[in-house]
């Protein structure tokens, strides 16, 4: 019986949350309706403005505006709720909030020209615009549910409670190794894709794409990176690979 209704209930839940990104065409399980996307990033923002040293006037705060709403303006969505600012700190990292909110913060600003950072802001944007926020969030709810769902059916076949939360165990460490990373792979791979299509239409030369990700291998600190099937993003080698590969056409889009 407890089989039976986490079925049910599984693929209810699929086939009201698939559709189709009419951007990139491909099917996303959206949990969220796109109505919520501005109120949740706003909210985030606000959360990440109490506590992190946020520009919003001078040179670096100007420069990013500029490059940003540049780019958002060109975008699929360029009616959003477009906010572009700079964290003051040391972190080479850059994010995207759901509804356009996204953020840079300084060693970015101070280690890359424009048309490297347009392709930063390329790719930030598109995950905005492709709503790849929204979708992790959505995922992670329907992970927790099949978790749990997977414990009370381990219940209901046994006593055995250790057994139970050991099969709880198991099953979110298959859900954040083969689920969760393997397809926020996938997400920057497409950002990637989309953000340096906006990047030149935007004006900014797409070969640029390929030097930021040179120079971010540069950057890192450490000297080894983390193995890329452990990794949210997939490896520098591989986004400058996939770059190049279709450079032409990136290419066909640009207008100095």
């Amino acid at each position: 019986m407890a089989r039976t209704v986490i079925a049910v209930v599984s693929l209810l839940l699929l086939s009201a949350c698939l559709a189709e990104n009419s951007v990139t065409g491909r099917s996303q399980f959206i949990m969220i309706p796109p109505s919520q996307d501005a109120a949740l990033g706003l909210e985030a923002l606000n959360e990440v403005k109490k506590t992190a040293p946020v520009v919003t006037e001078g040179r670096m705060a100007a420069r990013v505006q500029r490059i940003g709403q540049r780019i958002a303006a060109i975008s699929d969505k360029p009616e959003l709720p477009w906010e572009f600012i700079v964290i003051d700190e040391p972190v080479l990292n850059a994010w995207a909030l759901p509804g356009g909110k996204v953020a840079i913060y300084r060693k970015m600003l101070d280690n890359l020209d424009d048309n490297q950072l347009a392709a930063v802001m390329g790719h930030e944007v598109a995950h905005a615009v492709l709503r790849h926020g929204a979708e992790q969030m959505s995922r992670a709810q329907a992970q927790n549910l099949a978790i749990i769902g997977l414990g009370v059916l381990v219940s209901s076949q046994t006593e055995d409670q250790e057994t139970a939360q050991m099969a709880v165990g198991l099953g979110a460490l298959a859900a954040q190794g083969f689920v969760a990373l393997p397809h926020s792979r996938k997400m920057e791979l497409e950002a990637d894709h989309i953000g340096t299509i906006y990047m030149a239409k935007a004006g900014y030369d797409p070969r640029h794409a390929v030097s930021l990700w040179q120079t971010m291998s540069r950057l890192k600190e450490g000297g080894g990176a983390q193995p890329t099937f452990l990794s949210t993003h997939p490896s520098d080698d591989k986004r400058i690979g996939r770059l190049e590969a279709r450079m032409d056409e990136y290419l066909s889009y640009y207008r100095p």
